[in-house]
């Protein structure tokens, strides 16, 4: 499977970033607070907001990254930050963990944090400002064998939240796997494996997590670690190939 070329990938580093900026520039309390402002005051807001995102997707349009967004992308940034969603922001700002893997993928950082961390905006400075038709240009991608390892990790933690699901669900364990009697006994197991070959970290025969392991995990915890998960497989399963075409809407994230 061949994956996205570099510059392709600086493209879509630069169309993430700007949705990230997007979602944190459109904060709910703001949205709250310009609601009990006078008339005058909110339509002025409007026009400033409304001024800067299109000052934001001009700057993609110059850069070519626009003709790489998705459907969903193109309304988002087409959309006046005040009428997005609440929904369409929380999406956009768990895209930081997309960003994050591409600033990997490019060399930009060192390496990807623990999977039971957040990566915050402020990890976007460290993305080089200089010209952006120069930085496509110049963008290398890190070899195969190290992004496909990256990936591997990836897929084994989301596989370990969906186990999860499959646990709190109470779902019937398949009979086909006679080797194991429980999602629990084929967790611990997996987890004592994976530690073994790439020092995955445990805790009682489990993901480390939190300073706990996986299935002690409360609601909330689970719920950021899953969705960190999710979205850094995705951009991986994309920086590998899996996506038809590349397509960045249509990636999948089996386990």
């Amino acid at each position: 499977m061949a994956g996205p070329k570099s510059d392709e990938v600086a493209r879509r580093l630069i169309v993430l970033k700007s949705e990230v900026f997007q979602a944190v520039a459109t904060p709910p309390i703001l949205r709250m607070a310009c609601q009990k402002w006078s008339e005058s005051d909110q339509k002025q807001f409007r026009i400033t907001m409304q001024q800067a995102a299109e000052g934001l997707s001009d700057s993609l349009r110059k850069s070519g990254a626009w003709e790489l967004m998705t459907d969903e992308e193109v309304k988002f940034f087409s959309t006046h930050p005040l009428d997005l969603t609440q929904q369409q922001l929380v999406n956009a700002s768990w895209r930081m963990e997309s960003v994050m893997t591409l600033m990997w993928a490019l060399g930009i950082i060192p390496e990807l944090l623990p999977f039971d961390q957040q990566a915050k905006p402020e990890l976007m400075k460290q993305i080089p400002h200089q010209d952006i038709s120069n930085s496509f240009i110049s963008a290398q991608l890190l070899d195969e064998k190290t992004i496909e390892k990256g990936r591997t990790l990836a897929e084994l933690w989301h596989w370990r939240s969906r186990t999860r699901e499959l646990i709190e669900e109470k779902r019937p364990f398949p009979a086909d796997i006679p080797q194991f009697k429980s999602y629990d006994e084929i967790v611990r197991f997996s987890a004592k494996a994976a530690n073994k070959k790439d020092s995955l970290g445990i805790l009682e025969e489990d993901f480390a997590a939190m300073g706990k392991a996986y299935r002690d995990l409360t609601d909330e915890e689970w719920s950021s670690v899953r969705s960190i998960a999710y979205e850094r497989h995705f951009a991986l399963n994309w920086l590998c190939g899996y996506a038809p075409g590349n397509r960045w809407d249509e990636t999948p994230t089996d386990t």
